[in-house]
């Protein structure tokens, strides 16, 4: 497994170059006010690791993939894997630009504000993951991202629906009394949302046909 997570993240230096510029884009916006740049890096990151399926549905690798030794438990755990730990890399780096940009620009770290935007910006991630990766076992790369696109907006026009005719105040009420709680409750929605998905996303590339 540990020869697939390799590759993935080999596949990812192909686009390394990219992902600098983009970085260095997004430092430069930050120092202007424009961005937030412990927002945007992870979901970078996430975004470039989704094009190792593309990789993989171009150059037929499931084909030879399912054929290792527990080749499609390991594929679909390496994937995981790989992803998690790319977040974690990526949040440390933009935990790390974002100190730098906030001392710089004011001469003092809003910590609070820093770590509240990069977890809100990692539950994001996760439930991107946690979302596309089953669609993308079950109907590929490309056909994924659309049906992903068009779950998204149909949650997005029901929830725009819903609150035009429900009052949403008394769950803000409820979620604001959890805000102490939230370092200990996202990280445990991380790993439910991530367990599940795994769940499903072993089941499906078990029984699927290469």
């Amino acid at each position: 497994m540990l020869g697939l997570i390799k590759k993935d993240f080999l596949l990812i230096k192909a686009n390394l170059k990219s992902m600098i510029i983009i970085f260095v884009i997004y430092i430069m916006l930050a120092f202007q006010g424009t961005l937030d740049v412990t927002f945007i890096i992870p979901l970078i990151g996430i975004i470039l690791f989704l094009s190792t399926f593309s990789y993989d549905d171009f150059n037929n690798w499931n084909s030879y993939a399912v054929t290792l030794p527990n080749g499609r438990k390991n594929v679909v755990r390496a994937k995981y894997i790989a992803s998690i730990i790319l977040m974690i890399i990526l949040a440390v780096v933009a935990f790390s630009i974002g100190i730098g940009i906030s001392y710089i620009k004011t001469n003092s770290i809003n910590l609070d504000e820093i770590i509240s935007s990069l977890m809100g910006t990692m539950l994001s991630s996760v439930i991107i993951i946690s979302l596309l990766y089953p669609i993308v076992f079950k109907f590929g790369a490309t056909n994924g991202r659309i049906i992903l696109f068009a779950v998204v907006f149909g949650i997005a026009g029901i929830g725009t629906l819903i609150a035009q005719f429900i009052d949403m105040t008394p769950i803000i009420n409820i979620i604001n009394k959890l805000d102490n709680y939230l370092l200990i409750a996202i990280p445990i929605i991380y790993i439910i949302l991530l367990g599940i998905s795994y769940l499903i996303s072993s089941k499906i590339y078990q029984n699927k046909e290469f």
